[in-house]
């Protein structure tokens, strides 16, 4: 099907949803995973063991929950997501009240230390106005954002501090970030270097 993804929130980068798959007995299983798209193709990196992978190899499909719902992200991983948290769309388990729901074909292409599958789409709805995949690139220039804001009222000692982490959420910007998360950062980056060499010249 042709599937529009910036109606589902969805660009460049990698996003963060609750991936859903379905045992040969039929039985749900929910998993947060990165979504990852380049140019409107759809991809996933699975790693064993997991549940996960073996229903994708098992079925052949995956579903894509588009929420932002902290709870259900967790218990995903520490336990199993009892019935109640499931719904039925066209024949395929999905998490009730998610934004958004995506039905794929899982295609594997290459298996190593963690197995990559493309994706196809098969079936979409978003279930409200909009839709707000979480993207960890958007999320990291917001708290290097917040540290740069502080970075002039720290003494000497808390600054390098300060300056290494803005450097990890650089790294989760460069792998996890569309276009717009890259100019930020760049764009902030260039704003503490300004001040760096401003409080050079006063020195």
């Amino acid at each position: 099907m042709d599937l529009d993804l910036t109606e589902l929130g969805i660009g460049d980068g990698i996003w963060e949803v609750v991936a859903t798959t379905r045992s040969r007995d039929g039985v749900p299983n929910a998993a947060p995973l990165g979504l990852r798209c380049r140019e409107g193709d759809l991809s996933i990196l699975v790693f064993e063991p997991s549940r996960t992978l073996e229903n994708i190899l098992d079925t052949g499909r995956i579903g894509v929950n588009i929420l932002q719902d902290p709870l259900i992200f967790v218990k995903s991983v520490v336990g199993d997501l009892d019935n109640s948290y499931y719904t039925d769309f066209n024949g395929f388990p999905v998490i009730n009240g998610a934004e958004a729901w995506i039905i794929l074909e899982a295609k594997l292409m290459e298996r190593g230390e963690a197995y990559l599958f493309t994706l196809v789409p098969l079936s979409a709805r978003r279930n409200f106005k909009a839709a707000h995949p979480v993207n960890r690139g958007f999320n990291a220039i917001i708290e290097a954002l917040i540290l740069a804001t502080r970075y002039s009222i720290m003494d000497e000692s808390e600054r390098d501090g300060i300056l290494r982490c803005i450097e990890h959420m650089e790294e989760i910007v460069r792998k996890c970030g569309g276009d717009r998360e890259h100019e930020a950062m760049g764009i902030l980056k260039g704003y503490l270097h300004r001040i760096q060499e401003l409080e050079d010249v006063l020195q």
